[in-house]
């Protein structure tokens, strides 16, 4: 080769060299964001279930409660 070719295939490999690069270092940013987003959304995923099951507990309380009134009705153990 001569040695104007043999400087392009150089610059060429530089050129794609850098590329790679580029693309390895975006790649882990794009990475790092996503571990953020999963994080953020897990985060409230687990805010979520809680509140849920709260309500769900709270729920049954008041159904328990009102079954236990209602049971006491029938059966004539309610003091008056």
């Amino acid at each position: 080769m001569e040695p104007e070719e043999k400087r392009a295939v150089a610059l060429l490999q530089q050129i794609q060299a850098l590329r790679k690069d580029k693309a390895v270092r975006r790649g882990a940013k794009k990475e790092e964001k996503r571990k953020e987003h999963r994080k953020e959304v897990a985060e409230i995923t687990e805010k979520r279930d809680g509140k849920v099951r709260e309500e769900r507990r709270a729920t049954f309380k008041k159904e328990g409660i009102k079954r236990k009134f209602q049971e006491e009705a029938v059966g004539g153990k309610r003091r008056k």
